[in-house]
């Protein structure tokens, strides 16, 4: 189940609010929760769903006695078994395949055993949480243990559940100790409804539109002419952030109206002045799960270089089981080192030219995502030029579409938007009407939505 599905849209979210608002019942608002976030994760799948429910109780049951606190071998053994899963499900077809390299007796072919293998949505951001979690206790981080049911919710909560974003403990304690008491006031609800029809646009208007407009491209990408490889190459970098960027506004919206209030998971990262920066703006609780719990550990700041590019390499690697994923990660690690060994220098250069340089790295860098290595080979052909052009330019309607998710990119902040939702009675009632009308726009368009890129994640 994904949220740009009316059935989610409109069965699944109003019979979970019913029943997590039913009067007399607020006691029973964590199991609402916790019975909702099975049935949406369940929905892909009965084995899907046994992997996130054994992954908790394993957790709970290790990490949870006072004993864990200060015991390596307690946290050893609470984080194991969760990474066994992520790598059998999402690694070791690629393990066996490239990194091994057994093949089929007889065959050209490599060893494909693990091939029909379905990845678990969203399982290396409950993995994540599942493993920040053992370790805050082994820190004692995290004083007293949640009961079990509060900790099954903070990490089956369905709203960031397969795409984040990354929550601590600490993130929900709070709403998870006032769940009982929790109301949803008038403003709190024309918030939540604020960043969730904005996420809808962002993913259903803007990403999936950019989709449909440059898939003949991508299919074709070694037939395209220099100017169409330059569309595709911002065209999804505008599609990957706003898919993301999307779920991520959506997932907040679901969150305040069960009384969470997620963290920022973006802050527009496009604007960002270097490679350091943007990772500082894009996928947030990612960058923070990696500084605290990856680069930190390893020495932070006392190994820059060599930090950097190992953090970097394993962020490739959560992104998918790949060598052009693993080799994205180094690019950006390279990308992040450069900027810390010529920072004096660029920061001298106009500002504008550093956003402009920052932005057409980062977008260069997301054909890693889009193609495989022989793929990217084709494109990059293209780009320069060196290929017959057999495909069609892009339309002045594709032109225009580019243009204007520029613009939506780089001069609307959706959170300002949506938090900002005080006036007289002439604004609120422009501000209802503009959100309805962009509502109904989305769901004009909604039976050919996508999913979301990161769910494959």
């Amino acid at each position: 189940m994904i949220f740009n599905q009316f059935g989610f849209l409109f069965i699944f979210l109003p019979a979970a609010l019913i029943a997590f608002s039913a009067p007399r019942c607020e006691a029973a608002r964590p199991y609402v929760l916790i019975a909702a976030s099975l049935i949406f994760y369940g929905y892909s799948g009965i084995e899907h769903a046994l992997v996130l429910v054994c992954g908790i109780l394993w957790v709970y049951c290790v990490s949870s006695p006072t004993t864990a606190v200060g015991s390596r071998a307690r946290l050893v053994a609470a984080i194991v078994p969760p990474l066994l899963a992520l790598f059998y499900y999402k690694y070791l077809g690629f393990f066996i395949r490239e990194v091994i390299g057994i093949k089929a007796a007889g065959s050209s072919e490599t060893f494909n055993l693990f091939a029909n293998i379905l990845l678990p949505a969203g399982i290396s951001f409950f993995t994540f949480q599942l493993v920040s979690f053992a370790i805050d206790r082994y820190r004692g981080d995290i004083g007293k243990a949640p009961t079990l049911r509060d900790f099954a919710l903070y990490i089956s909560f369905f709203p960031q559940l397969v795409a984040g974003p990354i929550l601590r403990f600490h993130h929900v304690a709070d709403a998870l100790a006032g769940l009982r008491a929790f109301r949803l006031p008038k403003q709190r609800t024309s918030k939540a409804i604020a960043y969730m029809c904005l996420g809808l646009a962002a993913k259903v208007l803007i990403a999936d539109t950019l989709n449909d407009y440059q898939a003949p491209l991508v299919a074709y990408s070694g037939a395209i002419s220099p100017v169409a490889a330059l569309y595709v190459v911002f065209a999804y970098s505008f599609q990957i952030y706003f898919d993301f960027y999307g779920y991520s506004l959506i997932a907040i919206g679901l969150g305040t109206l069960f009384g969470f209030d997620f963290p920022k998971n973006f802050d527009r990262p496009y604007v960002a002045l270097n490679p350091r920066e943007f990772w500082r703006r894009w996928h947030m609780t990612l960058s923070y799960w990696i500084r605290d719990y990856l680069y930190l550990p390893l020495g932070g700041n006392c190994s820059y270089t060599r930090n950097i590019v190992i953090v970097f390499a394993i962020c490739g690697l959560w992104h998918g089981a790949g060598w052009t994923f693993i080799v994205w990660g180094l690019y950006h690690g390279v990308l992040v080192v450069a900027y810390h060994l010529g920072a004096p220098a660029w920061d001298r250069v106009p500002r504008l030219l550093q956003g402009a340089a920052t932005f057409t790295m980062v977008s260069l860098g997301w054909i890693l995502f889009l193609f495989d290595f022989r793929g990217v080979g084709d494109f990059a052909f293209s780009l320069a030029g060196l290929n017959p052009v057999t495909v069609a330019d892009p339309s002045l309607e594709m032109w225009i579409g580019l243009l204007v998710s520029a613009l939506i990119c780089f001069r609307v902040d959706f959170e300002a938007i949506a938090e900002n939702l005080r006036g007289n009675q002439a604004q609120s009632a422009f501000r209802t009407v503009g959100f309805a009308f962009l509502f109904v726009a989305t769901l004009m368009f909604l039976d050919r939505s996508h999913t979301f890129i990161y769910f494959r994640f």
